[in-house]
């Protein structure tokens, strides 16, 4: 019995089999290249139309600022702040950089912060809050401190002439930006926004100058025949109902005479020394 004939081995075509891979990656890095070519011409045309479309509305007539409000200004005039702000009338409302002019406001010494907004299509409206002005400060030259003790700007011509003005006052009780205020600024501030009350027992308007005494707190000269109040430290508001109930009493002497000096070091204890009679004339 002859044995089984052996069938040749056929050797498969590993070539070919390559060639065909090649091919088929060569097209696929063909179609993601025309994919990305697509996509990046879609990108460019719509780049294109939108600064087209922008440099058409911030150059358009309708967008035309007509009108400016401010809101807030006591101290500025409105004219001031359009000026600081750096815009005008006729320039195209969607060109502004708001967030550029509000930087430019908030570079002005009264100007505590600021706000802008546009209404389309013709109006843009600042709205600002400045520095409340409490006091001059008596410090190598005068500054002016706001309600929350802080200086903001050196004095200069046209600022408020009749604000108390504070000595006293060390380098250590400058506090700036966010610093917490020291012990006798604190007082400072304290005092005078008391005395900023419309009922209070010593006016706003009567104060020349208080001065800050380290061992022996604050005292208030007063602008009439120039009248020594020395308030000590704390119980502020004891002090000025004090105050207020010694004026009632001095009122009720009927002589004319006023206080030349009154002691509220001591909360519980009044020490006054009076005008000499017949100093009023």
């Amino acid at each position: 019995m002859l044995g089984r004939e052996k069938k040749p081995k056929v050797r498969k075509n590993r070539l070919k089999k390559n060639r065909a891979g090649q091919r088929r990656r060569w097209w696929g890095h063909l179609l993601l290249g025309l994919k990305l070519t697509v996509l990046i011409a879609l990108l460019l045309g719509a780049s294109a139309l939108f600064m087209l479309g922008y440099a058409a509305v911030t150059h358009s007539d309708y967008f035309r600022t007509a009108t400016i409000t401010v809101k807030g200004n006591h101290h500025l005039s409105k004219s001031e702040i359009i000026s600081k702000a750096g815009i005008q009338r006729g320039d195209n409302l969607l060109a502004l950089n708001l967030r550029l002019v509000r930087g430019r406001l908030l570079g002005h010494a009264w100007i505590e912060s600021a706000r802008v907004w546009r209404e389309i299509p013709e109006a843009i409206t600042i709205e600002v809050k400045e520095h409340a002005a409490l006091a001059k400060i008596d410090w190598e030259r005068p500054y002016l401190i706001n309600t929350q003790g802080r200086i903001f700007k050196p004095a200069a011509p046209g600022d408020p002439e009749d604000l108390p003005l504070v000595s006293g006052i060390g380098l250590d009780d400058i506090s700036l930006g966010s610093d917490r205020l020291s012990p006798g600024m604190r007082s400072v501030v304290q005092v005078l926004r008391l005395s900023q009350r419309r009922d209070s027992a010593i006016a706003f308007a009567e104060i020349e100058r208080l001065h800050v005494d380290r061992e022996l707190g604050l005292k208030l000269i007063l602008k009439k025949n120039k009248s020594l109040i020395k308030l000590g430290f704390d119980a502020y508001d004891t002090k000025y109902e004090r105050f207020r109930q010694l004026r009632l009493q001095l009122q009720g002497l009927g002589d004319g005479r006023d206080f030349k000096v009154v002691d509220l070091t001591i909360p519980d204890r009044v020490v006054v020394r009076l005008e000499a009679e017949g100093s009023n004339g």
